[in-house]
């Protein structure tokens, strides 16, 4: 396999929502460039890009797929990034190392919800992108009609350059629209796309409007510079799955597609956008080089973890096919193997260098499971399992939460976290469940009380004694625990007030009235007695325990809830089910704003109505909607939903006692 040189390498990056033909797409060009002898079809499970068993059981894209093609001298890199909203994480990472994206939208299906958020993702990453629209041989397609609503939906930018020779069926053979010749419905769509392009140069606007011709390679260097610069998008059709504009697409690609733009640093630089680990094989990642160049042996540095990295094989990766290489150069894309603490967003570099790159931002991960072990023997294994699925996928997390006492896997949706946990059995043998996770409430009070708390046993020998009393009463807000030692006249030697101190900290830990930590509470121990021989560190902590147990039991006990703060992003027409939905999860909606083609609503939501909002606001709004989630504050708890949770929790101590 050939080094190639910075300017004969096309960097893209194939997105679009679900089903529509991005996979097809991909195996197509590589069929055309003879990397395949056949075209691999999803419903057959034979595809390049789809290889994972997870890919073809359920026949989605799940993983970001790495592949290349050569054409006409030129090393197309494809990166093909999974539709469905739970794996937009992949997307990201894509188009991070891509140059320009290739939006496919399905003839058939059209501008859709799904795909609108992708192209507002677009637009926020500022990249050039070409659409292809596919399918164009499904019945009842209006290609003029499609145009227009791109037009209204998208961009009035989109800019057709070729089109069908035929409807539905009928559709055959394209339509080059920079022909002269073409007639009828063509010629007007050749004058949209001559306006079009005219329209961001002022010379050429002017030699339109008066009528006169403007040559091919004007038109042609003119289309490539505003598509570089957004201010154009080029739009393409054809049929993947018929092999239809599948050519052109290629060939539009490398005429107009830029090379990868490089950076001034002339040393050896590279950004981690994606790591697996592969049984047998150890962990591959890989990495888009942004300068200098990279050979197997070479020592480097990753920058983000301080650490010294030798570089192993280096090898091209077309689906499972791995194509070894002496030398990679500045804009290439390259797997790296067998890296010892190297992963996903790492940027690796010359070690005296300091590198002049960004780290990938991925979205926040709203969606919370908590992971249920069949036995306890299998947490360990667990987390180890954990730790290597998060190194894969930066969109998911796993962390221990001390206020429920769960393991907690978080990430962008169900389906994602389904297939993760079916990784952990299929890889390490381990059965887990994911669950809902248990709401952090809290334990306050709101009213005072004057307890005695007295611990005493005699079992031969020396005894125990411990005897304190303690008032209990309510703090501010968020004002935490505070501990006031008032005892005078020695009644309780100074020796053992950390002790009464430490029973009430472990029994605010545990919880008193429903299991969970109490806050805001002021607690002063002023009287007690001891015993000179009796008396212990250990007798005094269960006196402040027992003492602070029937205390705060006395003074009107609440529970608290956590409250967010919530925007949820949807097209107008959702607006009403919306603010309906937040409603009958107990949210109070704030008010309304507006960010782009959105409409914001702002509101606060009890935590416990929000575990399955992810899911959920996707169905409510076709995939169109998104939300943001931060915590807000605590409020009580509603009686309706305080009462069965406090009486479980009496329930199952008393059984334990």
């Amino acid at each position: 396999m050939k080094n190639y040189a910075s300017t004969d390498l096309r960097n893209v990056c194939i997105v679009g929502s679900q089903g529509d033909g991005k996979t097809s797409l991909a195996e197509a060009l590589l069929f055309n460039s003879k990397v395949t002898n056949r075209l691999g079809t999803i419903a057959e499970g034979n595809t390049v890009c789809d290889s994972s068993e997870e890919e073809i059981e359920r026949k989605i894209s799940i993983n970001l797929a790495v592949s290349f093609v050569e054409h006409r001298d030129k090393k197309i890199n494809l990166l093909v990034a999974p539709g469905y909203a739970d794996f937009v994480g992949d997307i990201y990472a894509g188009l991070a190392v891509a140059d320009v994206a290739v939006l496919v939208i399905g003839a058939d299906t059209g501008v859709t919800p799904a795909l609108e958020n992708v192209w507002e993702l677009l637009e926020d990453k500022k990249m050039p992108v070409a659409i292809f629209l596919n399918r164009m041989d499904k019945e009842n397609v209006d290609f003029s009609a499609l145009v227009k609503t791109m037009k209204e939906r998208m961009s009035s930018q989109v800019v057709p350059i070729n089109a069908p020779n035929a409807a539905g069926g009928g559709f055959s053979s394209l339509v080059n629209l920079f022909d002269e010749k073409v007639q009828g419905e063509a010629a007007s769509l050749r004058d949209m796309m001559i306006e079009t392009i005219s329209s961001g140069d002022d010379t050429l606007t002017e030699q339109y409007l008066d009528g006169k011709p403007i040559a091919k390679e004007t038109l042609e260097s003119a289309l490539k510079h505003e598509l570089v610069e957004r201010n154009l998008f080029p739009l393409l059709c054809g049929s993947a799955t018929k092999n239809l504009g599948t050519k052109e697409l290629a060939d539009f690609i490398v005429d107009y597609f830029p090379a990868p733009k490089l950076s001034e640093n002339k040393n050896f630089s590279a950004l981690v956008y994606k790591s697996v680990s592969e049984p047998g094989m150890g962990q591959l990642n890989f990495v888009k080089i942004f300068s200098g160049a990279v050979t197997p042996g070479k020592d480097i540095f990753n920058f983000s973890k301080n650490s010294r990295e030798r570089v192993g094989q280096l090898t091209f990766v077309q689906g499972k096919k791995k194509v070894e290489c002496p030398q990679v150069s500045a804009g290439d894309l390259v797997a790296l193997m067998k890296l010892k603490d190297t992963k996903t967003n790492d940027i690796l570099c010359d070690e005296k260098t300091a590198p002049d790159l960004k780290q990938i931002e991925f979205p926040v991960m709203l969606y919370q499971r908590t992971v249920v072990t069949q036995s306890k023997g299998d947490n360990e294994k667990v987390g180890n399992a954990l730790s290597i699925i998060t190194l894969e996928n930066p969109t998911i997390k796993h962390f221990f939460n001390p206020e429920t006492k769960e393991m907690i896997l978080a990430g962008m949706g169900a389906l994602q976290l389904e297939i993760a946990a079916k990784k952990i059995k299929a890889r390490y043998g381990v059965d887990v469940t994911l669950k809902a996770p248990r709401v952090p409430y809290k334990e306050t009070i709101r009213g005072r009380a004057e307890v005695q708390g007295k611990y005493k046993r005699q079992t031969g020998g020396h005894g125990q004694y411990g005897d304190c009393w303690l008032k209990i009463e309510p703090q501010e807000r968020g004002k935490g625990f505070e501990f006031i030692d008032k005892i005078v006249g020695g009644v309780i030697p100074k020796n053992f007030i950390p002790a009464v101190e430490k029973g009430v900290k472990e029994t605010m830990e545990q919880g008193v009235v429903a299991g969970y930590q109490v806050v805001d509470v002021r607690v002063t121990v002023y009287d007690g007695s001891y015993h000179d021989v009796d008396s212990s560190d250990m007798a005094f902590k269960i006196a402040g325990a027992l003492a602070f147990k029937k205390g705060f039991s006395e003074a009107k006990p609440v529970l608290l809830e956590p409250i967010m703060n919530v925007e949820v992003f949807v097209p107008t027409e959702y607006m009403g089910a919306i603010i309906g939905d937040l409603n009958s999860r107990r949210g109070r909606v704030l008010g309304m704003d507006k960010s782009g083609r959105k409409e914001v609503v702002k509101a606060q939501v009890p935590l416990g109505d929000m575990f399955q909002y992810a899911v959920d606001l996707r169905s409510l709004t076709k995939g169109s909607g998104k939300f943001n989630m931060s915590k807000s504050h605590y409020e009580d708890v509603p009686s309706e939903i305080s009462v069965p949770l406090i009486n479980a929790y009496q329930k199952s101590r008393t059984q334990e006692e």
